[in-house]
Parts: structure tokens; sequence; C-alpha cells
């Protein structure tokens, strides 16, 4: 068998010269204009005292956490399918052994949603047994709890690829897996945190800009006429994430930056900009207000979110029957597609019924951000809030709620912070174990193709320069 050899870079010098062209152009430069844009707005409205300081944290060495992450490769084969390997881990502070598993799935079509389903639904599996298993006071997992339900939601009602509609059954038991765990949870009293470290969401910056500029025009009033579609746009801007996704409503925003004539028009379509411009996050937006109230570390205020997601609001999805009908067309879709290739037949009431169970009673979200070290960005912190379910429609989709006691879930994560890589000793190393390194893939791949006989697509014996036609076992190396 042939291994690995380097070929001598020829390009390097092409490079940084590219690379010096780019640190002469302007573009570069623009972030430093939105935040002298972003400044005069926030001056403007009144949101700066989003940031509060940390509280002294109090020292609980007795708390019981286990954390979990997991990490998804995949091997495409010559004819179109694909073998799936998604694996999980849950570390923790009390000296049991890990739980671990792995899930190897064989696809007749590969389509990238199904890693990220597998990835969801593993994750699940082993942070269901952690719990079970385990008496812990916390569980700690790696990225966004409203970006995981809010991508399933749409993986069930929305063709973004023909091929998808093959695995709404696995979208479905994700789903139904991230349900379970969060209504264990709350069985077994165990507190559960989502963290994400690198979160490019937008839901605090919308909420802010689109109020700050309700604010702003009404002040304006009775010099300007204030319509009702106008106060229609703003309200839910400030209610729906994201209205600039409409293009509808979008079209609108571009248009009242255009006419506006009040008296803070220059002020207004600086706002417009910001709530429209998609390289400008809550992390930008958040950082510019800590450095604003000279704040160096700090806890945001709590945002209570609902089922605000502006496609379900706008094609009047969050009535959970009027979301059924569309999920059961996609179902009995991929029930015919299955068939096809004998990959397994589906009960679509039983299925749907799956659907319905988990909507009707998944809870809604505590949203915050944290920043514990002056040189480390904010990282989104997210704890599910079971008193009000995700699609009730009694209490606005986005609401402000400090009331709720987090003062444990803090200490937790100030006592767990190390430093911007460590940001928590827990996850941090779920993560080394579970997230794959090329050779540990290159082993799992030699071992799938000697084992089930299997041709790999070209790319991946190209890849690592070796030759991935299947031999006996004895003949590995």
């Amino acid at each position: 068998m042939q291994g690995r050899h380097l070929v001598a870079d020829i390009f390097y010098d092409i490079y940084y010269k590219r690379l010096t062209e780019l640190g002469n152009d302007r573009g570069l430069g623009r972030a430093g204009t939105m935040h002298n844009a972003l400044s005069k707005f926030i001056e403007a409205s009144d949101i700066k005292d989003l940031w509060k300081p940390l509280p002294t944290p109090s020292r609980h060495s007795e708390t019981k956490a286990t954390a979990v992450d997991g990490g998804v490769r995949e091997l495409e084969l010559r004819d179109g399918s694909a073998i799936i390997i998604a694996r999980a881990i849950a570390v923790n502070n009390t000296g049991e052994q890990p739980i671990k598993d792995v899930v190897v799935n064989w696809v007749p079509v590969f389509t990238p949603a199904i890693k990220w389903v597998l990835l969801s639904y593993v994750e699940g599996e082993v942070a269901l047994r952690a719990i079970e298993r385990g008496k812990y006071d916390f569980l700690l997992l790696d990225g966004s709890l409203y970006a995981k339900i809010t991508a399933l939601i749409h993986e069930l009602i929305l063709t973004k690829g023909f091929l998808d509609l093959y695995y709404i059954p696995e979208v479905i038991r994700a789903l139904e897996n991230l349900y379970n765990v969060l209504d264990r949870a709350r069985e077994l009293g165990v507190n559960v945190i989502f963290m994400s470290k690198d979160s490019k969401l937008k839901i605090y910056k919308d909420y802010i800009l689109f109020k700050a500029l309700k604010e702003i025009i009404l002040s304006d009033v009775p010099f300007v006429n204030i319509n009702k579609e106008l106060l229609d746009i703003l309200n839910r801007g400030i209610d729906w994430y994201s209205v600039v996704w409409i293009r509808n409503y979008r079209n609108k925003l571009i248009a009242l930056a255009k006419n506006y004539n009040g008296s803070h028009r220059d002020l207004i379509r600086v706002g417009i900009r910001m709530a429209l411009s998609q390289s400008i996050s809550d992390m930008m937006l958040l950082e510019e207000l800590i450095r604003m109230q000279g704040v160096r570390v700090g806890i945001t205020r709590k945002l209570l979110i609902g089922a605000m997601d502006a496609y379900l609001n706008h094609k009047s999805l969050i009535q959970i029957d009027n979301l059924l009908k569309f999920i059961r067309d996609r179902i009995e879709d991929s029930a015919g597609l299955r068939t096809v290739d004998d990959y397994g037949n589906l009960n679509i009431d039983e299925e749907l019924g799956i659907v319905r169970r988990a909507l009707t009673e998944f809870p809604r979200i505590l949203m915050m951000y944290v920043k514990f070290h002056d040189n480390d960005a904010p990282m989104a912190v997210e704890i599910p809030y079971y008193d009000w379910p995700l699609f009730n429609h009694s209490v606005p989709w986005k609401l402000f709620y400090d009331k709720i006691d987090i003062s444990e879930h803090l200490a937790l994560l100030m006592d767990m912070y190390r430093d911007p890589i460590h940001y928590n000793k827990l996850l941090w190393l779920a993560h080394e174990y579970a997230n794959f390194g090329e050779d540990q893939f290159l082993e799992y791949t030699m071992a799938a193709v000697n084992k089930l006989r299997i041709q790999t697509k070209r790319r991946f014996g190209m890849a690592f320069n070796i030759d991935l036609s299947p031999q006996s076992e004895d003949a590995q190396e």
C-alpha cells in the first residue's frame, strides 16, 4: 500500500502577493465603518444597558456535570451511495467512564443533510444514556438549541434538495431524540445548557435594531405620517427572525430607507442598513455595546424566544396543524422514494404522531450571551424554558425575561472557563475525543473498504495517495 507523499508548494509566492493586495484593499476596513455607524445608532436608542456585570462566582466544586459533543464524516462510494460515520461522547467531572457510541449507516444517495441529522441523532442518544446512568446536575451540549430545532423543522418542510426527501424519517428520529433529551432531563432534575462557541446568529441584532428603529420613527410623530403598513414591518422585524430573509419585507425596508423624510432620516438609513447587512451578527453588535459601556466581561439580558422563524410565520405555519399538513406531504414523498430503493417502509401516521408530540411540547428557549474574558468574544448560551411551549402564542416570540435565576448555571460555566480555546473544559474535552482527525478517518475508511468490500470514489484515494481498492484483512498494514 503506497503512502502519502508531499508535493512542493509552487503557489505560495502568488498567494502571498494576493494576500498583500487584500491587505491594501479598503474592503477589509469596512468593518470599522460599520462599527462607527453602529455606535451612532446605539447612542440614539435606549439599548445601552443590555450588558450586565458578571456576578461574583460561588464555587460549587461538588456540582456534577456531563458534556456531549460529536463528530461526523462521510465515505462516498462509486455508485453514488455513501457510508456515514457519526460518533459522540459524553465526558464528565465525576470520574465516571465516558459514554460513547458510533453510528455507521449506509445511505443509498448522499446528501449533506444526512450528515448533521445523524450527528444530531447520535449526540442525543449518548446524552440520554449519560443522564439516565449518572446522577448529574448539568448536561452541557455543543451548539445552538434554537438553530437545531429550527433546522430540523425546515428539513421537514423545505425541499432544499430532492435527495433530502429520502431521509425524512431520520430527521424525525433526530427531532424526537432532541425532544426526549430535554424532556428526560426535566424529569431527572438535570439542568441543560447549550453553548455556541462561534455563533453567527442575528437574533439579538434583529430584536434590538428593529425596536430602536420603531422608537426613533415614532419620536418623529406628528411631523411624519406613520402608516399601519410601516408599523407592521417594524413589529414583524421585532418579533420574527428574520424579516430580511423575506423578499417582500426586504424590499419595503429598502424603500423606507430611500423615502423616509423625518428629522432622523440619516439615522433611520443607518439602522436599516445595519438590519439588512448579513455581515453584522449578534456578536458584532454586542461587542460594540460592551465596548461602549466600558465593561470587560459580562452577561446580556436574557431573551426568551419561541417559534419566531420568519418563514414559518410568513406562511402561517406556526399553527401546528398547518405545519403537520406540509410535513405529511414530505413523509409520503419519502416513503415512495425509500420503497423504490428497498430502504424500509414507513407508517405515515406513526411518523406524524411523533412530530406532533415533539413540536406541541417542545419548550421555549432562554437565550443570553456571556463574555468571560476581555480578549474573548461573547458566547451564546441557551437554556430550555419549560413553562411555555415553543409554539405557544400567548406571549411574543421574543421577550426580555430577566426574572429567571441562572446563577448556578453561570457559576458552573465560569468555573469551567479557561481561555478562548478552552472555553469550557468539559465541552472542549468531548470535542477533542469526538472530532475526526485525517489520519483517524483514513483508518476508518480502510477498515470499511476491506471489511465491506466496497469501492470508494476516486477522490478519496487521490486525497491520501493510497489505493483504496479492497484488500484482504491479512494484507492490511
